[in-house]
């Protein structure tokens, strides 16, 4: 799992592909990779836990940690953008609940994913 500097190291650089893993039987999202360079950031859903677990990852480690080849990909809005700002969102309580990540954009264009139950929801919009 990636520790809060790996995090770090994905500021300002560009994400070349970015996408939610989604449940074909539920159309739940299970995970959201975004691909930064030859890292690969993963948000997924700790379900015993209803956390979001953040790791960063080479591609051979994304392939182990990604066993269901049947999800579905869907593309998120945000490729060809750089990272601005990541923030771990933890409620009251000390639970990981999301993530939100800010772009280094004129729209200032943000993706906030959020545990609830046992889906990841996925939230897409723009800073005033």
């Amino acid at each position: 799992m990636a520790l809060e500097a790996d995090l770090d190291e994905l500021t300002g650089k560009e994400v070349a592909k970015a996408y939610a893993l989604l449940d074909p039987e539920t159309n739940w999202i299970v995970s959201t990779v975004f691909q930064v360079e030859n890292l690969f950031l993963l948000l997924s859903l700790e379900p015993d836990e209803d956390e979001v677990k953040v790791a960063v990852l080479s591609a051979d480690a994304l392939a182990a940690a990604i066993t269901h080849e049947h999800y579905v990909q869907k593309p998120i809005a945000n490729q060809k953008k750089s990272i601005a700002y990541i923030w771990r969102l933890i409620n009251q309580r000390g639970y990981q609940d999301g993530v939100q990540i800010e772009f280094d954009d004129f729209h200032r264009l943000n993706v906030q994913v959020m545990a609830e139950g046992s889906r990841l929801l996925l939230t897409v919009f723009n800073r005033m």
